[in-house]
């Protein structure tokens, strides 16, 4: 899998989660990983997002296709409502 982000958006990411955008695609080697469409009105972007298992705890990694490559907006550990979410699923 193609990934992408943006290197200004990484820094941003790390200084307010303590994860790199990087780390989202190992929510991807879950096998029981949820995906999640959502839809942002105030710009008509669909975006998806990915919440899986590392290392016993949930994340979820924001992010948009753009062509083949996952291109990563945020990385961060999972709120209430994406973990029942994901033990519902």
């Amino acid at each position: 899998m193609a990934i992408e982000f943006d290197s200004a958006k990484d820094e941003a990411n790390i200084a307010k989660h303590g994860i790199s955008l990087a780390f989202g695609v190992r929510l991807f080697e879950d096998p029981r990983h949820l995906l999640i469409r959502t839809f942002r009105e105030i710009d008509g972007e669909t975006r998806i997002k990915v919440v899986g298992m590392v290392d016993s705890k949930l994340y979820t990694a924001v992010h948009v296709l753009r062509g083949s490559a996952v291109r990563f907006i945020s990385v961060r550990r999972s709120n209430d409502g994406e973990e029942r979410a994901y033990y519902r699923a």
